[in-house]
């Protein structure tokens, strides 16, 4: 059963981490090297919102709770590069 919770989680998690490889996003005018640059504050402004509450329940719940704190930080980094004038790449 444990080892179903932490494939679960493992696959929930996959594809949650942000890409900082400057190409994801575009901006008319920009070089890489500044789309990296932004992209980079905007994670750590993402990175910023903290875990919030840990109930101490485990298993499953903290799975749940673990993919919405990623939610957040993905759509505060989506937020954030969208704010600097960036749009995501076709």
């Amino acid at each position: 059963m444990r080892v179903l919770i932490v494939l679960a989680a493992a696959a929930l998690l996959t594809g949650c981490v942000l890409d900082l490889r400057g190409t994801e996003w575009k901006k008319t005018g920009a070089m890489f090297q500044e789309v990296s640059a932004v992209e980079v504050e905007c994670a750590r402004k993402a990175f910023e919102i903290g875990p919030g509450p840990d109930l101490g329940l485990g298993g499953l719940l903290d799975v749940g709770r673990i993919a919405v704190l990623e939610s957040r930080q993905a759509n505060a980094f989506s937020d954030c590069m969208t704010s600097a004038g960036y749009q995501r790449s076709s």
